[in-house]
């Protein structure tokens, strides 16, 4: 007899298990003893990119699935998404910003140039010991 198992927590299905002559109820022979967080109902769905199949107590269904996902949102700050469910909120980006002095010169400059002119910027400024 094959059941199906999900996690406890997430209700995120984890695979077929596939019981046997041991696993037969001692008081009633004809039953098996099914084991806990799985049932004899197989999923009938199938999950697709960033999704995953959940037991949600009574059946199967599709939740949405961006867990490792990081995403950068309007003040610049990395965010990753760890929970079954959770979506990349909107407005939020999924490439990381430009580091600010990159933006200041725009996209024609060599990062080679920028860093260096920066340096010299930075030399000049400090103030030399006599």
């Amino acid at each position: 007899m094959n059941v199906y198992s999900f996690d406890q927590n997430t209700g995120e299905f984890l695979g077929k298990i596939t019981l046997g002559e041991g696993d037969r109820n001692p008081f009633n022979i004809g039953e098996f003893l099914i084991p806990a967080n799985a049932v004899k109902k197989w999923p009938t769905v199938k999950a697709g990119e960033n999704q995953v199949v959940i037991f949600n107590g009574s059946g199967w269904s599709l939740s949405p699935d961006f867990r490792g996902v990081q995403y950068w949102d309007d003040n610049g700050e990395q965010h990753q998404i760890e929970k079954i469910g959770e979506l990349v909120p909107e407005g939020a980006s999924l490439t990381e910003p430009m580091p600010e002095i990159y933006s200041e010169y725009g996209d024609g400059w060599d990062a080679k140039e920028v860093e260096a002119e920066v340096i010299t910027e930075e030399a000049s400024s400090e103030e030399v010991p006599t």
